[in-house]
């Protein structure tokens, strides 16, 4: 009796051991698949980011060139796409010193 009882808990428990194992592999295999996933969507921001960066630089130079030349049409094109310029302050010149005569 106690031969049989070994024998069906072996076999009980080899089955769940079995079914442990498949459950693993597909919970990786679904694990590796979201890691993938997430990558990919981050290599996304960190791309988007680098345009934006650059996007900023070209509407930077942009505005500049339409200040320095003074480039109605390139002021236009920037303010249709929400893009306002401001024209730089013209520095003052220093005012005269005065010096005041000791008596």
């Amino acid at each position: 009796m106690s031969e049989k009882l070994a024998y069906w808990g072996s076999v009980v428990f080899s089955a769940i051991a079995l079914i442990l194992i498949v459950a693993n592999i597909s919970l990786s295999n679904g694990n590796r698949a979201l890691q993938q996933e997430v990558s990919t969507r981050a290599a996304a921001i960190n791309a988007g980011q680098t345009y934006a960066r650059l996007a900023q630089n070209l509407v930077q130079a942009l505005g500049e060139s339409a200040v320095k030349n003074d480039d109605a049409k390139l002021r236009t094109l920037l303010s249709d796409n929400g893009i306002n310029i401001k024209e730089p302050v013209a520095k003052a010149a220093p005012a005269p010193e005065q010096h005041e005569k000791k008596k």
